[in-house]
């Protein structure tokens, strides 16, 4: 059964959430895809909604969204290529399938992702100017005929947040290198700080880091930290 798009329903909520998209400098990344998140799930009725990005660089799709939250996200990835979610990405071509994704072809399994049992799977390549930067992928548990103007919608928004979707992942990635790049600098410091102080090896005082990081659940950070405070 085909299930249509109730626009006069839903077009004023859409629009709304757009318009916060539009300005997404005042937005955080996790607001941004929060956002974004809303949008489709308003389109389509979804169990499950993943936001991948890909990197040119590493040629591999890093999940940066969910509309329920998976443990350690950001180490879900795929390379270009593989499963579904990989081929859409290689190929920047939507797949639409109504009920049994899994015995796709292409379809592969991943431990991390419990939605891989799911019968129905959108899945929506994000495109800029440069190529593929993402993918979007809508999926229930029950078989679920996506409807082609569902399908255009979702395409058509997709194409508009492009470039915010873009250029949010990109700095919170340089932000990330960022905050490991002054992790490192405080932690180089507390190991030469312990070797002259305790008179221990380099690979001993980072040991020694790491240890007191585990045994207090805190980071190395927070632990180096202490030490240049101590001393």
């Amino acid at each position: 059964m085909e299930h249509n798009f109730a626009v006069d329903q839903s077009i004023t909520d859409v629009i709304n959430l757009l318009s916060d998209i539009v300005v997404f400098s005042q937005l955080d990344f996790n607001q941004f895809l929060k956002n974004f998140l809303k949008i489709l799930v308003k389109i389509v009725p979804a169990d499950s909604c993943l936001i991948y990005f890909y990197d040119p660089h590493t040629h591999q799709l890093t999940l940066v969204g969910s509309k329920k939250p998976h443990e350690n996200m950001e180490n879900i990835f795929m390379r270009e290529g593989e499963g579904i979610t990989g081929w859409v990405a290689q190929h920047q071509k939507t797949v639409a399938i109504g009920e049994k994704a899994y015995l796709d072809e292409r379809f592969k399994a991943f431990k991390q992702l419990p939605e891989d049992k799911f019968e129905s799977f959108l899945s929506i390549p994000i495109l800029s100017q440069t190529g593929t930067i993402g993918v979007v992928n809508i999926q229930n548990r029950q078989p679920y005929t996506f409807s082609k103007e569902q399908i255009k919608t979702i395409e058509s928004l997709v194409k508009i947040i492009a470039s915010a979707f873009a250029k949010t992942v990109w700095e919170r990635k340089v932000s990330k290198l960022e905050n490991q790049l002054e992790e490192r600098k405080v932690i180089e410091k507390a190991k030469g700080i312990l070797m002259k102080e305790k008179n221990m090896s380099e690979q001993e005082a980072f040991a020694f880091i790491r240890k007191e990081a585990m045994n207090k659940r805190k980071s190395m950070k927070e632990i180096a930290d202490a030490i240049l405070l101590i001393w």
